[in-house]
């Protein structure tokens, strides 16, 4: 994997883009967001790397501008900070992962991976993840040759846990997926929505469940994830 770096901490750089690059990755690494703007305009990378809180500026400006211009590479935002405000923040700015410093770059890599495997899983017409296998079009789940029917909602948001891939997702965006069903999704429906595909993913014995994350969202994980 090809990978832009923007982090204007010179040694935490140097350290992160030596450790990555024996793990097999290309990493180019800038320290400022014009810096960073011009090389990603330019380059074709497959995932991008960002610090929000470079010294003068807000690294989340470069990924905004990114994907206002229609940039979709694949986006993991570093925060000091680690609040729900900065990840939502983040999220919000077009994030699809974020991790709190200090970090291990072994679990950078394996979260870089993940993103890099998302262009290929969301060409699959069967969503996979852990043990699980959905078709959203016949709404039928699969663990380990056990099936069930979901219903519309049910599936819809078991979908959007699986185009995710491990990342996190809000109420906002389950809202947003459910708004088809309904003029207005309240937090309690969606709750109830989640709870039965958590009992369903149960039925089958599945590995995978369900994580709430307070005031965040949840997150779908799989065996002994942390």
């Amino acid at each position: 994997m090809k990978l832009l770096f923007v982090e204007d901490n010179v040694k935490l750089g140097a350290a992160a883009v030596r450790a990555l690059e024996r793990l097999g990755f290309s990493v180019d690494l800038f320290g400022t967001v014009e810096d960073g703007w011009h090389a990603w305009r330019c380059s074709a990378y497959d995932a991008l790397i960002l610090d929000i809180m470079l010294e003068e500026e807000n690294g989340l400006e470069l990924l905004a501008r990114g994907r206002s211009t229609g940039l979709s590479t694949p986006a993991l935002v570093l925060t000091a900070l680690g609040s729900i405000p900065e990840r939502i923040e983040g999220l919000n700015a077009g994030a699809d992962d974020y991790m709190v410093k200090p970090f291990a770059v072994e679990e950078l890599a394996a979260r870089l991976r993940a993103l890099g495997r998302r262009p290929a899983s969301l060409l699959d017409p069967v969503l996979r993840f852990g043990d699980v296998a959905f078709d959203p079009g016949v709404r039928e789940l699969e663990v380990g040759g056990r099936r069930a029917s979901l219903s519309r909602a049910e599936g819809m948001v078991l979908e959007r846990f699986l185009r995710a891939q491990g990342r996190i997702v809000t109420k906002e965006q389950l809202g947003e997926s459910l708004h088809a069903l309904a003029a207005e999704f309240t937090e309690n429906s969606i709750q109830i929505h989640v709870h039965r595909v958590r009992r369903k993913l149960d039925k089958l014995s599945s590995a995978v469940s369900i994580r709430a994350l307070r005031g965040i969202g949840y997150l779908l994980i799989s065996g002994g994830e942390a």
